[in-house]
């Protein structure tokens, strides 16, 4: 996969971020300052399209630790639920770049196939009524559900490795490095260098350490977006060239196919042609039947003239 597509589609996920502190961080922010529990399911569908996959408000493959009981520490609970949130949002940001993906292949594939090799690829109807369900319309949300969860699959122990980090370091009122922390758990980002994160994602109007809360969370989020932002871009690799595959294997088939048609095509022409040759024959023969139907009378006719004429003595 070219480096400047990978960049055009990790652009798009973190576009999917715009906006993030003022919108979010706020909201986590003002529950934790009051020290009351953040509703993170109603929030999520408050504000995210509903995960194909997981409940709102979770996902179930060992993100948080499951050795540690919930509401036993309302800053990492919030610390958590800001960054559970926030790899829902990339999960979805995520589905949209993918469905983008399939449309392009899509189109891409169509373009190059004609007539019966391109009803082919369409899918056949499993319900004729309106609004029904194709083949095609199945394999790709299997695609989408496959590669949502190996995107949420990255996240697994992310509490148990990653929490007490920022929240420690909250708790002594001071902040993780970040760009030593991403470089340690992750490679370099390819869209913004370690630490930093775009200003249409964070408030690039607000003057960063005035607020501890604000800082830290807005760090783990952040740390959780670049995570997430490694996390797709090896998926979006892995994508293309099982898309590359699958486009050389229908390649091949289609042109299997159209040599096929090309025999049967040949095959139809020499019948057409023998067809007409017979009919010519046919017509020749009924002619010539006919012609020596014509003899006959006449020799018919001829003989019973002769009969009927009186010899002479």
């Amino acid at each position: 996969m070219e480096e400047e597509t990978l960049k055009q589609y990790l652009n798009e996920y973190y576009r999917g971020f715009t906006g993030f502190e003022l919108e979010h961080i706020e909201d986590f922010s003002k529950s934790l300052k009051e020290y009351k529990k953040f509703n993170l399911e109603e929030y999520k569908i408050l504000h995210l399209d509903k995960d194909m996959l997981y409940p709102p408000g979770d996902i179930k493959i060992g993100v948080r630790d499951a050795r540690i009981t919930k509401e036993r520490n309302i800053y990492k609970d919030i610390l958590m639920d800001t960054a559970v949130f926030t790899m829902k949002m990339g999960g979805e940001n995520v589905k949209r770049i993918l469905e983008t993906i399939l449309l392009e292949n899509s189109q891409a594939s169509t373009t190059t196939q004609d007539g019966a090799i391109a009803d082919i690829e369409k899918g056949a109807t499993t319900n004729t009524e309106k609004g029904a369900i194709t083949n095609k319309d199945i394999d790709e949300t299997n695609f989408l559900r496959h590669y949502l969860l190996l995107f949420y699959k990255d996240f697994k122990g992310f509490e148990e490795h990653h929490l007490d980090d920022f929240s420690d370091a909250m708790r002594k009122n001071s902040r993780v490095n970040l760009a030593e922390y991403e470089l340690e758990y992750m490679e370099r980002d390819i869209i913004f260098p370690p630490g930093i994160m775009g200003e249409g994602i964070i408030n690039g109007k607000r003057q960063t350490g005035n607020n501890i809360i604000k800082d830290t969370l807005m760090d783990f989020a952040t740390f959780t977006m670049k995570m997430a932002g490694d996390t797709t871009k090896k998926i979006l690799q892995i994508v293309f060239e099982t898309l590359q595959k699958r486009s050389a294997e229908k390649n091949a088939a289609v042109e299997e196919l159209q040599k096929t048609k090309n025999e049967l095509d040949s095959m139809r022409a020499k019948y057409n042609e023998y067809k007409e040759k017979i009919d010519n024959l046919e017509k020749e023969k009924k002619m010539a039947e006919e012609r020596i139907k014509k003899l006959e009378n006449d020799v018919l006719k001829l003989s019973n003239s002769e009969k009927k004429t009186p010899r002479s003595t």
